[in-house]
């Protein structure tokens, strides 16, 4: 069905071309009183129509031909050139000579020649400046962001630059793009002047986002100075970008024994006539720190100390991001994403207070790889945690593995949103339940009201497009209420040793067990 209405739609404004000024033509040479003013009406409407058809005629050929020799089928917006406005002009001034042929009212008249002249000439200079249809033809467009590496909240600023872009005089050049869907859309226009040349444009596309994107293309079209016609819009410009999430610090992160157990130090035992160390000989592999060369001098031969203690042991903790949450899949709305945010700041938060704390701390979690969602497991270094964040960016929510297959017989915290009804059949896991920092009620715009989002004559004030406007922000308010209540509606009562992380005033986690 789209497809077919957006046939249907080409084809009326393909038609809109020589259809309007034909009625209005046919309108004034069927006259009886055949006055100045109907005479001039046949004069003007009759060889602009034919030059018109004759153009329209050749474009099809042309369209054809090309797609012939490129072994592509044509598309019909090769030929459609006519934006709304050229549409709405076209029809208006053919009812505005009708009006006038009928009333005898020669203002009028001079009104609608003056629209069916200015949209002729505009039409025929589109089919000569856009010929072949593609706007980019022989240019090229570099994307990139600065900077490369990107953590979540920084600003971030797109670059693009034109290389030989071509911009006839008259028309401009129109680029729109975004990162993702939770991204504002950036808008650049190019003129005749830039033409030719090499041209970069920065914006900022505002604070990052957490994620793995892969950048939406570009949309580039061209357009002349009234916006009357266009060219056909091409997607190019596609980029990967990275955005990492933002390290952030979790306080009361107590979550193993400290002091007690195997884990402690063990002092060593030591005969009163062992001295204050124990002494051996120097063996390949020893730090050369240890020597003690009053010994090894006394002695002819190297030796070495011993430490006074065996090495505490150090744990081995897996820690589990829960990111299973089918509800929210296809929402429109940004608080599926808000919410694994803050899950995802809480995992690395509580991992890190793991590895500080002298544990060897294997993050695990199912990100999408490839088409498909895998297991991915990644050892915590605090030296180098770059490949942890990653990790973290990667994550999304997905419908494919339950917590379930991510847990072993090993000490585990899972790391989640709340807590599922059936909970999992292993009962070493403990849970490290997340409460997001997401508003309930949002101050959603309304773009159906009386005052016009844009400055007088913007085609964005346009009522199709407020409308559809106005439905997606109604999806997006039915989505948030819909997100909200499926996390509500998962939680089931905690285990016994699970804790509670929430985001502080300071903008770090604090951690409390559930008691």
């Amino acid at each position: 069905m789209p497809a077919r209405s957006s046939w249907l739609k080409h084809a009326f404004r393909i038609a809109t071309l020589v259809v309007p000024s034909w009625i209005a033509w046919c309108v004034a040479f069927s006259t009886q009183n055949a006055d100045a003013l109907t005479r001039a009406v046949k004069l003007a409407l009759g060889p602009l129509w034919m030059l018109l058809a004759a153009a329209l005629v050749l474009r099809t050929i042309d369209v054809l031909w090309s797609a012939r020799k490129a072994g592509t089928a044509p598309r019909l917006a090769q030929i459609d050139v006519l934006t709304g406005s050229g549409s709405a002009l076209a029809w208006l001034s053919a009812l505005a000579i009708v009006l006038a042929v009928w009333l005898g009212y020669a203002s009028l008249a001079i009104v609608g020649l003056l629209g069916t002249g200015l949209l002729h000439v505009v039409v025929l200079l589109t089919f000569v400046a856009v010929r072949g249809g593609d706007p980019m033809r022989g240019a090229s467009i570099a994307r990139r962001f600065v900077p490369e590496v990107v953590t979540e909240g920084d600003d971030l600023v797109e670059e693009l630059r034109f290389t030989g872009t071509r911009v006839p005089v008259g028309f401009r050049l129109f680029v729109t793009g975004r990162v993702g869907p939770r991204w504002a859309v950036s808008r650049h226009v190019l003129g005749s002047a830039d033409s030719g040349g090499e041209v970069v444009v920065e914006s900022e596309v505002g604070p990052a986002l957490r994620g793995d994107y892969e950048v939406e293309p570009l949309e580039v079209w061209l357009s002349d100075t009234f916006g009357l016609c266009r060219s056909i819009r091409v997607h190019l410009g596609a980029a990967h970008l990275t955005v990492l999430p933002k390290v952030v610090q979790a306080e009361r992160a107590t979550l193993l024994g400290r002091g007690d157990g195997p884990r402690a130090p063990q002092p060593a035992s030591r005969l009163p006539t062992e001295g204050h160390f124990r002494l051996r000989e120097y063996q390949q592999g020893d730090d050369v720190r240890r020597i003690h060369w009053v010994r090894s001098l006394a002695s002819r031969e190297i030796v070495v100390r011993l430490p006074d203690e065996l090495p505490p042991d150090r744990p081995r903790v897996r820690l589990v991001l829960d990111t299973f949450f089918p509800e929210v899949l296809g929402l429109t709305c940004d608080a599926p994403a808000e919410i694994l945010d803050s899950v995802v700041s809480a995992w690395l938060a509580v991992g890190r207070a793991l590895a500080k704390s002298g544990a060897q701390v294997t993050l695990i979690a199912a990100v999408p790889q490839g088409g498909r969602i895998v297991m991915n497991r990644q050892e915590l270094s605090l030296r180098s945690p770059g490949a942890a964040l990653r990790l973290g960016a990667r994550a999304a929510w997905q419908n494919h593995m339950l917590v379930d297959e991510l847990l072993t017989d090993e000490e585990t915290f899972v790391v989640s949103h709340a807590v599922l009804t059936r909970p999992p059949a292993h009962g070493k896991a403990r849970w490290i339940i997340v409460v997001p920092k997401v508003a309930f009620g949002m101050p959603w715009p309304d773009p159906s009201g009386a005052r016009l989002p844009f400055p007088v004559g913007s085609s964005d004030n346009r009522w199709s497009l407020r409308r559809r406007e106005a439905n997606e922000h109604a999806n997006k308010r039915r989505d948030h209420v819909r997100a909200l209540l499926a996390m509500r509606g998962n939680v089931a009562h905690p285990p016994a040793g699970s804790f509670c992380a929430q985001e502080t005033i300071s903008g770090g986690i604090r951690l409390e067990a559930i008691r």
